[in-house]
């Protein structure tokens, strides 16, 4: 009978087991025993944390992390177009805008308002409930085509004018009342509020409120820093005045003129219930701005949002 050892290209685990099962028992046993001392030492003797489907936690990302869309480099946005009086449009050096791809905090209308020394970014009408606000209007060129699409939808907004052009178009700033709309107040040149003393922040607001109300409309309660750019003087004086700092949520940067198409995808990814949108009138060619208007106004109300004013 031909008797003969384990096959060379046996599995050595397997070679143990045919000669002595007693032995390799212990051996696995002992290397077992190494393998769960060297796991307790790398978790510092205790076992990692596990979360619902035994998955190891990890440190929860800042939810108020600042956004893609809602502040961008300083500078100035270019100018031109139909109102030369016009300063250039926003800079959108909003440093303290908050994240514009999150809902509203307390959406449902149970918070209160913005304490002192802070402006208004989200409206808190309840559910799928939006604002649209309009800046550096009104224009001749562009503020009656906001109109026309604004009244097909019917949809209220709010109107941030530069008193220069308040001061030159009155008929539309009484056009613009007419029709629903509120007017607030965004300074007389569109200066950059946080550099400036109170008494020039007074001047441009004071001036700017004689504009508005001299062409027809209401004493504005609302008031938008140019570019965000707010300071403790000037919250001072919008309370001094009785006006309540706005600010915005969702900004596709329109006064660049980044295209219809991207206009339109900024604000239909990142408006949430309570989002304030950013769009302008004013401050140059904002032939963009309307086309992504006519695109985006029916697609938000085909998603179920209601337009309200702050």
């Amino acid at each position: 009978m031909n008797v003969s050892g384990p096959d060379p290209q046996e599995f050595p685990r397997d070679a143990a087991l045919r000669r002595g099962g007693g032995m390799s028992r212990r051996l696995l046993l002992g290397v077992g025993g190494v393998m769960l001392l060297g796991g307790c030492a790398s978790t510092g003797g205790k076992p990692a944390a596990a979360g619902p489907a035994g998955a190891t936690t990890a440190p929860t990302p800042d939810p108020r992390s600042r956004p893609t869309g809602s502040a961008s480099s300083p500078g100035q946005s270019p100018s031109g177009g139909a109102d030369t009086s016009t300063a250039p449009g926003d800079s959108h050096s909003n440093d303290s805008a908050p994240p514009d791809n999150s809902p509203a905090p307390g959406a449902t209308g149970q918070d209160p308002p913005p304490a002192a020394g802070k402006p208004q970014f989200y409206v808190h009408e309840g559910d799928k409930a939006i604002a649209l606000t309009i800046d550096d209007g009104p224009s001749s060129k562009y503020t009656p085509q906001v109109l026309a699409l604004l009244a097909q939808y019917k949809i209220p907004a709010t109107f941030c004018m530069i008193g220069q052009n308040a001061d030159k178009h009155a008929s539309l700033v009484a056009e613009v009342s007419a029709a629903g709309h509120l007017v607030a107040n965004h300074t007389w040149t569109h200066p950059n509020l946080a550099k400036m003393t109170e008494a020039q922040v007074t001047a441009e607001i004071e001036r700017t409120n004689d504009a508005i109300t001299r062409g027809g409309a209401h004493q504005p309660a609302l008031f938008r820093a140019p570019g965000g750019n707010w300071s403790p003087t000037v919250f001072s004086v919008c309370s001094k005045l009785g006006l309540r700092p706005l600010d915005w949520s969702v900004d596709p940067r329109d006064w660049s003129r980044p295209g219809a198409d991207h206009i339109v995808q900024t604000v239909m990814g990142h408006t949430h219930t309570g989002s304030i949108i950013l769009e302008h009138d004013g401050g140059g060619d904002r032939s963009q701005t309307v086309a992504a208007l006519q695109r985006f106004l029916p697609q938000l109300l085909e998603a179920g949002y209601h337009f309200v004013q702050p």
